[in-house]
């Protein structure tokens, strides 16, 4: 086993606001990080509007701060 593989991940979705995690949370499904995301969105509408919600999909998610 290559080191590349030993330290891969599985692939997972990460909601962040203006590029940065929303929380340490890790969704393994698509769905779930909607869920998440819709939740932000409707945060940001009130007290933030100009904020950025967004999904991204990831392989390592630590490296988003």
């Amino acid at each position: 086993m290559s080191k590349e593989e030993s330290n891969s991940q599985p692939q997972v979705f990460v909601v962040t606001r203006d590029k940065r995690r929303t929380s340490d949370k890790n969704f393994t499904n698509e769905s779930d990080a909607k869920q998440e995301a819709q939740y932000w969105i409707n945060i940001c509408k009130l007290h933030d509007p100009s904020s950025k919600v967004s999904i991204v999909k990831t392989d390592k998610p630590r490296k988003i701060r």
